[in-house]
């Protein structure tokens, strides 16, 4: 397989990246975490998080290069964020077979006496370029998991619905892959198109964000070198 980039595009009312997240204060990252992506890809794909070869099946995934670009609104405001007051488990009958499985749990596995509270910020009308870097058999099955998912995606939370098409396209190099992906979306003149990038790389200016996945089904996670750049990527990191 020649191809080695993969670009999709991401488009909903609501995006949720949470990568630090504690308790009841749910945050959201600025941009899609690689955790996320992989999540999306791997709901695409059907890789249950409780099978025992969870983490095998995840590794080729999470092996690949990510970067993302982010679409800013013709007016060049930036991303709106909404917090959400959010309530789980509250007004149930305990005594109702039915109604009781709605009830919080706490995590030795007893009904929790009120309901559970949080605080959940979202993006809001965000619009990201992702574009995936690696094995070109890997990219492929990833590319038609994306055109004909086995299980729902969503951005972030199961709330976080798609407003428009993934439109997976594969391309020998990244900057190929986003032009075409670009042609499709009709976005026109890609460097007037106001991105913003995360991508791989240790360098000056990087931090280490703990979102590379290991098993979502033991919510194990490692962390990587990410570094904002203000261009598209050219090739392989």
């Amino acid at each position: 397989m020649s191809n080695s980039a993969l670009a999709f595009y991401l488009d909903g009312p609501l995006q949720a990246w949470g990568a630090s997240s504690k308790f009841q204060h749910r945050e959201t990252e600025s941009f899609p975490t690689k955790s996320g992506i992989i999540g999306l890809i791997a709901a695409a794909m059907g890789i249950d998080k409780h099978a025992a070869d969870e983490a095998d099946r995840l590794r080729p995934l999470a092996a690949l290069n990510q970067s993302v670009l982010r679409l800013d609104n013709s007016s060049g405001a930036t991303i709106v964020r909404l917090s959400d007051f959010h309530t789980i488990g509250g007004g149930y009958d305990r005594s109702h077979p039915v109604e009781k499985l709605h009830i919080a749990r706490t995590a030795d596995g007893k009904v929790c006496a009120n309901a559970v509270i949080t605080h959940r910020t979202y993006l809001m009308d965000a619009k990201f370029l992702v574009v995936l870097e690696g094995d070109g058999a890997v990219l492929q099955g990833c590319a038609s998991a994306l055109e004909d998912p086995k299980w729902g995606v969503w951005f972030g939370r199961k709330c976080c619905l798609p407003a428009a098409p993934l439109t997976p396209v594969l391309a020998p190099t990244a900057s190929e892959a986003l032009r075409l992906l670009a042609e499709k979306l009709g976005i026109g003149d890609f460097t007037a198109a106001r991105c913003v990038g995360q991508k791989e790389q240790a360098s000056d200016g990087t931090w280490y964000q703990p979102d590379q996945p290991v098993s979502f089904g033991r919510r194990e996670f490692q962390s990587r070198p990410v570094a904002r750049i203000l261009a598209a990527p050219s090739s392989s990191g």
